[in-house]
């Protein structure tokens, strides 16, 4: 029996190798920095970039593939605020508008997603649904002068849902991502101060 179960892994594990590659992606990133209401009243998206490598396993016969990834990703935004919600006292001075102020964000990450991805084998192209866990950390940030107090969370984690299609050896896939860490907290405060989320959409070539 155990000589068994031994030699279906081997084959396993044989035809796995047989359905896998490696690969570079690059794509765009629409991000949104979002639950900001109490400290600001306007929150601007920015377009990001992600660029990486990775590498696709596929299960044969059951249509899963597994496919994990290192992305060097950039995520940014503009925040305007209002000084009367819920901002701490300051010289008037100190502000060139008395009323609003705002500030850019921009956060450069090291990402690694992994994509479990159910498809149809269509012969020439292989749609899929893909659910991707995801754990990250910023490797260096770009704060504007009013988010100087800020302290960015430098670790990240989450899930991304979405679907895709592969053709010969190139990939188009988008994704939806939901970050569930806190972005950061405020030095006057420490408390939670807004998530990342946002759509990101990818192309990908394997060799």
């Amino acid at each position: 029996m155990k000589k068994c179960i031994v030699l279906v892994v081997a084959l396993m594990l044989v035809s796995i190798q047989g359905f896998s590659q490696f690969g570079v992606k690059g794509g765009l990133n629409f991000t949104k920095f979002t639950g900001l209401e109490n400290i600001s009243n306007k929150v601007d998206q920015n377009t990001g970039f992600h660029l990486g490598v990775l590498y696709k396993a596929k299960i044969p016969l059951v249509g899963i593939t597994i496919q994990p990834e290192l992305i060097y990703s950039q995520f940014s935004g503009d925040v305007t605020f209002d000084i009367g919600m819920d901002v701490p006292p300051t010289s008037s001075a100190y502000y060139p508008d008395p009323e609003i102020f705002s500030a850019g964000l921009k956060l450069h990450n090291l990402m690694l997603p992994v994509s479990l991805q159910w498809g149809l084998d269509l012969v020439l192209f292989r749609p899929f649904i893909q659910v991707v866990p995801y754990i990250g950390y910023v490797l260096n940030t770009e704060k504007g002068n009013y988010l100087r107090s800020w302290d960015i969370n430098k670790f990240k984690y989450g899930v991304g849902l979405g679907a895709g299609i592969d053709v010969w050896k190139l990939q188009i896939s988008g994704r939806y991502n939901w970050e569930m860490g806190k972005l950061a907290e405020w030095g006057y405060y420490k408390s939670k101060h807004g998530k990342n989320k946002g759509f990101e959409l990818s192309a990908a070539f394997f060799f």
